[in-house]
């Protein structure tokens, strides 16, 4: 299940001439087949909860429990601001300029005829990395990470999911070590959102915000891979490489390991962020239960 994504969706990668980064477009045919995947893990982790831990999908962390909002809304703000000091990182090293896409600027003046390719190409990216944001999260911070958690200490799924996330990214065009190393530290990042408040709604909302200003804002390979035609900005990753990620995009390069670290440490300290009392109701619960129906 963890890996089905990277099976089977090179299968819609269209390849482009030498040079230029495959694109992953958000055909009907993609973004129905996440949709089946999200369903298809929902209903997995329903049956196990349901019929293997006596649990129901509350437990989850998907619902709309009070406080949700909070958690999204905060994904919402942090990611954008993540990427944009990614970006200014590399800017200042010297390895990214950022222009506004000459299909709706021209020449100092807007193009209004440019306007709704950008508006569409965007618009269809979030949607596809919405999907694509959710069905990760629900593969590795959802049922099989969170009953780990349930029976040994947290850092053991958190670093066994965090390099499965990295070995799920493999396969990614022009990945590298570092690239892979980065993608096992996004991995911990979005374990400790979850962490901190034992919903998905902050990871989830990370996860595709980060994506989107990469790929449908700056026009950025998304681990390796373009996501819109037509971004609102175009920036470039060039020399030094090991600052920008090159080919593979802002995920394989330093700066955003730095940004990672540090995002990872100010959720684990920061006090904005808690469980909420629906969630720690749902987790006090799951404690009185019997581990396994098994059992």
């Amino acid at each position: 299940m963890a890996l089905s994504p990277q099976l089977i969706l090179p299968l819609f990668v269209q390849a482009e001439p030498p040079k230029k980064e495959p694109i992953l477009t958000a055909s009907l045919t993609v973004l129905l087949l996440y949709t089946a995947f999200i369903g298809w893990t929902l209903l997995a982790s329903w049956f196990c909860l349901r019929f293997l831990d006596r649990l129901n999908l509350t437990s989850l962390g998907l619902t709309f429990y009070r406080g949700w909002w909070r958690e999204l809304s905060f994904g919402l703000v942090m990611g954008p601001l993540m990427m944009a000091m990614v970006v200014g990182l590399q800017f200042i090293g010297g390895g990214t300029r950022v222009t506004p896409n000459p299909v709706w600027w021209q020449s100092g003046t807007v193009n209004y005829a440019g306007l709704p390719l950008v508006a569409s190409g965007t618009s269809s990216a979030l949607l596809l990395l919405i999907l694509a944001g959710a069905f990760e999260e629900l593969n590795y911070r959802g049922y099989p990470f969170q009953t780990l958690l349930r029976d040994l200490p947290a850092l053991i799924p958190v670093l066994l999911f965090a390099l499965l996330f990295g070995i799920a990214h493999w396969g990614n065009p022009n990945r590298t070590f570092f690239s892979t190393a980065n993608t096992v530290l996004a991995g911990i990042w979005l374990s400790m959102a979850y962490l901190k408040t034992r919903g998905l709604w902050l990871p989830t909302s990370l996860h595709f915000t980060w994506n989107w200003t990469m790929g449908g804002f700056f026009g950025l390979p998304v681990s390796g891979l373009l996501i819109s035609r037509h971004p609102i900005f175009l920036a470039t990753s060039e020399t030094p490489v090991w600052l920008t990620g090159g080919s593979y995009g802002c995920e394989g390069g330093a700066a955003a390991t730095i940004v990672l670290i540090a995002a990872t440490i100010f959720i684990w300290r920061t006090k904005w962020l808690k469980v909420s009392p629906a969630m720690q109701a749902v987790w006090d619960r799951d404690s009185e239960q019997p581990s396994s129906a098994l059992s």
